[in-house]
């Protein structure tokens, strides 16, 4: 799966940044949570992204189906790509859960974050989770506030100027 140049909002990287994007790509899949889950990023762009999943037993919870913490956690990756896609560092400020149905084990699972709202400081994402690939089943929803910090992934001289200022 690769990282696309666009998505839900349609925004794309422009070309004369394509080398940062795919760098940021490579960071963004070396994410030791997800892989520690078992999950990889499937793709994506300005302002959202999609992870995926399939739960095992050992991430089932006592009542044999996959943890909230999986659900939640799978969910907490979407939006960290998302929300740092622009290429400025973005911490999770806030996160609210909300279950629909429980996530079977041996059943995929796919959430996509996209942003819904963002400022200079704060950005606001949406995030559903639901299980198999075509996405037929709600699994949770979360809504996701992130702090946009003055710090930039590979460093602020890999940006232009005028992309620091509008991203």
């Amino acid at each position: 799966m690769t990282r696309s140049s666009g998505g839900p909002r349609g925004a794309q990287w422009p070309e004369a940044l394509s080398a940062v994007a795919a760098e940021l790509d490579a960071h963004f899949r070396s994410n030791p949570y997800l892989k520690h889950l078992g999950g990889e990023i499937e793709s994506w762009g300005l302002g959202w992204a999609r992870t995926m999943l399939t739960p095992t037993d050992d991430l089932a919870n006592i009542v044999g189906t996959a943890h909230g913490g999986v659900v939640a956690g799978l969910a907490d990756c979407a939006f960290e790509v998302a929300c740092n896609s622009y290429g400025r560092v973005c911490v999770a400020a806030e996160l609210s859960v909300h279950f629909l149905a429980p996530s079977r084990i041996g059943k995929a699972l796919v959430a996509e974050a996209r942003e819904i709202g963002r400022s200079t400081r704060l950005a606001s994402y949406e995030v559903n989770v639901k299980e198999d690939v075509g996405g037929s089943r709600p699994v949770a929803t979360l809504l996701a506030l992130a702090y946009r910090t003055e710090r930039w992934h590979l460093g602020p001289e890999r940006y232009p100027d005028d992309w620091r200022t509008r991203h």
